[in-house]
């Protein structure tokens, strides 16, 4: 039976997307049951994408409750792309996600068995003279990571078929649960627009081994692919499937 209100609602707004094209072979062992990687049209066998994806939580609510001094944070998190083999559901999965505050990190992981840790960051967001920018810094290890971008103010809707579009829509999140079975939940948001951007825009002083461990230093020595600055909107996450 379908529950008759979504488990949690928010704003998630400016949201950047950096992207690295990687072998299919990396992320197989993170792959829950069922998955494999997604790929678009043209691509060939072999490839898989994951991404780095740094945005802003705003007015969330659990189950319509609002918890003081936990509505609005950001989160940073690497996910990959995946598609689901029976059904041919197309979604992500996360290799880890990163917040400020550790309450928020424990119900993602006891009800959604997803990886969260919490760590200090920050972020700002600046609008002037027609361009936007957002920052994020978090602060772990012996070092502090660093992302910035800008983009057009004057926002656009990518077309269907476009990279962007790709990469910013998907409606079905999927992972584990703690017998190692796949768990599958819904994300709902209207089709984003996004601030125009590419990567010569983009500032990433990030050490990736360092924020997530192997194999995924492989991403400090390739340039990622493609960045999205996404305008972002209210959404809803709906409980897990049974």
């Amino acid at each position: 039976m379908t529950a008759a209100t979504p488990f949690l609602t928010a704003r998630w707004v400016d949201l950047v997307l950096v992207t690295w094209r990687i072998p299919a072979d990396l992320l197989h062992s993170w792959l829950p049951p069922g998955l494999e990687p997604d790929r678009r049209a043209d691509d060939p066998e072999g490839i898989a994408y994951v991404s780095f994806v740094s945005f802003r939580f705003l007015d969330t609510k659990v189950k319509g409750i609002a918890v003081p001094l936990h509505t609005d944070f950001p989160e940073v998190n690497l996910r990959a792309y995946v598609r689901e083999r029976a059904t041919g559901r197309r979604g992500v999965t996360f290799i880890a996600e990163l917040v400020p505050k550790p309450a928020i990190a424990t119900i993602a992981n006891v009800l959604y068995h997803e990886h969260y840790r919490s760590v200090p960051m920050h972020c700002e967001v600046d609008e002037r003279d027609g361009i936007r920018s957002m920052a994020m810094t978090i602060e772990l290890g012996e070092r502090t990571h660093a992302m910035r971008v800008t983009g057009d103010a004057a926002t656009v809707v990518p077309a269907a078929d476009s990279t962007e579009h790709f990469f910013k829509e998907h409606e079905w999140g999927f992972g584990r649960d703690g017998d190692g079975g796949l768990v599958v939940y819904r994300v709902h948001h209207p089709v984003w627009a996004v601030y125009p951007t590419d990567l010569s825009r983009l500032e990433l002083a990030v050490d990736f081994g360092e924020l997530y461990g192997e194999p995924w230093s492989e991403l400090d020595r390739t340039p990622p692919c493609h960045v999205a600055f996404a305008v972002g909107s209210a959404i809803e996450v709906w409980p897990r499937e049974a």
